[in-house]
């Protein structure tokens, strides 16, 4: 007996967009005090002035009419701390409203040692700030101050519903999954036996994407949503082997979905492997690698952008980096699956011919010596009569269009291009970026993975007895 076996080897990838949590820190000034709180959250102490006595009744600075007033300040100062370092994302929001003269105030913000200017309040409006990263800390704070010269008696400066809005990191689920089962040709079966999926702080997602990453076959195999799912449509995507299963719907409904979910081959004799991983996530899953991979659309970007950008991403924390593919198996799914024809981590500015990865692990490691016909060194991925250095130079690498794939090289192939990219065909359509083994990156359990083994389940029959055999 011929056998056919195989790891059905399918991406589950429970992709999520979901609302994040908010606290908020605020004083919308609504007593004669500078102890208000108005948000979600407590400020660490009260608003403190430097300069004259500290009274929310009295003085140049002062509650009054439900909002804070600025008269004749000159060198004086207001102070507020509040402790952001459970977030990474705030947002600081206030109303001013200058009713006579022409001064104005300095909107200052503490970055853990000083205080700087962000933003000046010159007559009325709404002022609307995104914190940088060094401005959120434990012992963050808020200062008002003068922006201007001389203040008179009666020039007057109001400000109100001063508001940090700060988003509650979201917390990855944990996805836990089984099945080692044998497909026989002709058939359909479920891509898993069991999955839970558990969240600390969410109950629901939007969406679920099931991918077969392994051994996936173009044309032949397939996934299907089988039964009634009323808060669950399915999107079959015949490029990236990927089944959307598409909400909003509770964590249990996708369970639900994903037990019903099937795989099937419209192959006689479906040979290769396939295994299924369950993720909670956009980003498609390699589980050979262990690590996530994701194209952005960006038609033009350079590869310096490209590079910035990427490593500007995180994935459930974990650090973002333009792709470092160092075996076929990587570079066949990220230049196929993965869905991109865009820039890669390697290029060859520091000596002409020395091609290395430049980012994420593998960061300074040559893979690859000369031009066309070189040496491989580690592994590489060429196209047909690249890298070729061409037009006046070219030292960034990047995934091809599959349009100019030639030499017998697989879709997915690589070029080397100037850091602007090309035209036509040529141009750069974007970048990938791969998560996983940056130092610093979290523990992380949004995947299951199950099997599938491929057979060819003939039927041999005598005349008293029917077996079933499945190949060895």
């Amino acid at each position: 007996m011929r056998i056919l076996q195989t790891l059905i080897c399918l991406c589950a990838f429970l992709g999520f967009h979901l609302i994040q949590a908010q606290d908020t820190f605020a004083d919308n000034f609504q007593s004669v005090s500078y102890a208000n709180s108005d948000g979600s959250e407590l400020f660490l102490g009260n608003w403190v002035e430097t300069g004259e006595s500290t009274s929310a009744s009295g003085g140049r600075i002062r509650v009054t009419s439900n909002q804070l007033r600025f008269v004749n300040i000159d060198s004086r100062y207001i102070t507020r701390n509040l402790d952001l370092s459970a977030y990474t994302d705030v947002t600081l929001t206030l109303d001013y409203n200058r009713t006579n003269g022409d001064e104005n105030i300095d909107v200052q913000l503490f970055n853990g040692s000083s205080y700087s200017s962000v933003a000046v309040l010159s007559g009325s409006g709404s002022l609307s700030y995104d914190l940088d990263i060094s401005e959120i800390s434990a012992n963050s704070g808020i200062r008002f101050a003068t922006a201007s010269g001389n203040w008179g008696n009666s020039e007057t400066v109001f400000i109100d519903n001063v508001l940090f809005t700060a988003q509650v990191p979201d917390q990855p689920p944990l996805v836990v999954g089984s099945g080692n089962q044998i497909y026989c040709p002709g058939g359909s079966l479920p891509v898993a036996q069991s999955i839970t999926i558990t969240d600390p702080d969410d109950t629901t997602t939007t969406a679920v994407y099931i991918q077969i990453s392994g051994g996936y076959v173009n044309g032949e195999d397939l996934l299907t949503l089988t039964g009634s799912h009323p808060n669950i449509t399915s999107s079959w995507d015949v490029v990236q082997g990927e089944l959307t299963l598409q909400g909003p719907a509770t964590y249990s409904e996708f369970e639900a979905a994903v037990l019903a979910t099937e795989f099937s081959s419209s192959s006689p004799n479906p040979s290769g492997s396939r295994q299924f991983s369950i993720t909670v996530g956009e980003a498609n899953f390699l589980p050979n690698t262990g690590h996530y991979y994701e194209f952005v659309s960006d038609p033009g970007i350079s590869w310096t952008d490209a590079e910035i950008a990427a490593g500007n991403r995180t994935y459930f924390g974990w650090q973002g980096y333009l792709v470092t593919l160092t075996s076929q198996e990587e570079a066949d799914f990220s230049g196929q699956q993965a869905s991109g024809f865009g820039w890669i981590g390697a290029n060859d500015v520091a000596v002409e011919g020395e091609w290395r990865w430049v980012t994420g692990p593998e960061a300074g490691t040559q893979f690859w010596s000369g031009s066309v016909g070189g040496t491989e060194l580690t592994y590489a991925n060429w196209n047909g009569g690249e890298p070729n250095n061409c037009c006046g130079g070219e030292d960034y690498a990047h995934i091809a269009d599959a349009s100019v794939i030639r030499g017998g090289a697989p879709v997915g192939a690589w070029n080397d291009l100037p850091n602007g990219g090309g035209g036509g065909a040529y141009a750069s359509q974007g970048y990938v970026v791969e998560y996983g083994g940056m130092v610093g990156d979290p523990p992380l359990n949004i995947t299951a993975t199950t099997t599938l083994n491929i057979s060819d389940c003939r039927v041999i029959t005598n005349r008293r007895i029917t077996y079933r055999v499945s190949g060895n």
